[in-house]
């Protein structure tokens, strides 16, 4: 394998996959520094699908993971009545899903590149990007300092900047049409499976809740909006005035479904949901790549946006390991994901079209196809595809032809 002792790295973006992918690229013997807007961590809660949490295995970290969190392994479907309309795994390749707050996860991710060595400077909002004669790249931001490698990526989300910088024509992100919220409730007792998600059709949004061993539930709501909310349309709004917002969506529903909302102890700000129906063109120019949602953010409908950049971080630290090349490492890197990212955000978006359902006539008929529906497309077998996927670091990738 190549060695590149000398080379180094710029990540901006410090959630996820940007720590991951610098003990990836130190692994590889490439330095990195992650360059992060925010100066403290932000977030609410998420599924880490098992496909993600074994990116997570080969760093070490999967214990701390789950440990943290709670385990899943399969997930339940009902209506806002409570008609049972089907289920599925949230396991393969001998490892379960992890539903977990997003905050400590990226703490258990940074916290290791920290100690491994690796520097992560904050409050550094990215301005601009100048690519170097000799092949590199340097990044001013908007404090006036600079920084500069010999490869920038880009794990700066969904409404990436540096996707803007290096295909300026792109149209960006698009609204789904959902609001999402959720919280975490203890000392209520509901209908519950162990290591089980419940999904909730209801009559005007959608209902999700996990109960842990110990009793704490982690729950989020959707419910669709014709009109795309301003970025700050949702500020000022008090705990218990989003506590009765929700409570009028679920009024018609399950008793239990309130309960949940009514002793949260944290319920979480409104904020609107974000993919790419197309991807950028190419994923990366020069010396510049990019990772996870700022590639190719899909829907949170399908349980898989962390797990996707996790992936990415891998294997792209592995094509940097094994071409000297910056192009043939990224159009390599890209070749072996757009696909698969591709039919995940394609499972994303069919998530979400059973939440715009809206009106009697069409949701009894969402409720009757539903279980076909599953039955064909949920199964162990129909999601192996997503679930056993695994990045192995040890084997060499192959050439880009």
């Amino acid at each position: 394998m190549l060695t590149n002792t000398k080379k180094k790295t710029l990540i901006i973006g410090g959630g996820i996959a940007g720590p991951a992918l610098a003990l990836f690229l130190k692994r590889a013997g490439i330095d990195a520094e992650i360059y992060e807007a925010r100066t403290s961590s932000e977030g609410f809660s998420l599924t880490l699908s098992c496909n993600g949490l074994a990116v997570l295995q080969e760093l070490g970290l999967d214990h701390a993971v789950l440990s943290e969190g709670s385990a899943v392994s399969k997930w339940k479907m009902s209506n806002g009545k409570g008609r049972h309309l089907g289920g599925g795994v949230l396991a393969g390749g001998g490892l379960k899903s992890v539903f977990i707050k997003r905050v400590p996860l990226g703490n258990i991710i940074s916290e290791e590149a920290e100690r491994q060595g690796i520097p992560i400077i904050r409050g550094k909002k990215l301005e601009d990007i100048r690519m170097t004669s000799e092949g590199g790249a340097v990044a001013s931001f908007q404090d006036g300092t600079s920084a500069a490698g010999d490869y920038l990526i880009g794990c700066d989300g969904v409404h990436s900047r540096t996707r803007q910088i290096i295909e300026p024509g792109f149209q960006g992100a698009s609204f789904t049409g959902l609001i999402n919220s959720g919280g975490y409730t203890s000392g209520v007792q509901v209908p519950c499976e162990p290591e089980t998600i419940h999904f909730i059709f209801c009559k005007r949004g959608f209902f999700g809740y996990h109960v842990s061993p110990s009793g704490f539930i982690y729950w989020f709501t959707n419910w669709p909006t014709a009109k795309e909310p301003a970025r700050d349309a949702s500020r000022g709004i008090t705990d218990e005035e989003r506590k009765r917002m929700m409570l009028e969506v679920y009024q018609d529903d399950q008793p239990f479904i309130r309960k949940i909302i009514e002793g949260a102890e944290t319920t979480f700000p409104f904020f609107s949901s974000y993919a790419l129906p197309k991807q950028p063109a190419s994923w990366h120019k020069g010396p510049i790549a990019l990772v996870g949602d700022a590639a190719h953010a899909i829907s949170p409908s399908s349980g898989q946006g962390a797990s996707m950049a996790l992936e990415d971080a891998a294997v792209l630290a592995k094509c940097l390991r094994d071409f000297s090349d910056a192009e043939q490492a990224y159009a390599t890197y890209e070749r072996l994901r757009r696909e698969r990212t591709a039919k995940m955000y394609e499972v994303g978006r069919h998530g979400d079209s059973g939440k715009h359902v809206t009106g009697p006539f069409k949701q009894w008929f969402r409720d009757l196809t539903t279980p076909v529906f599953l039955k064909l497309f949920a199964n162990p077998k129909a999601s192996d595809w997503m679930y056993s996927y695994r990045v192995d670091w040890n084997s060499k990738v192959s050439g880009y032809h």
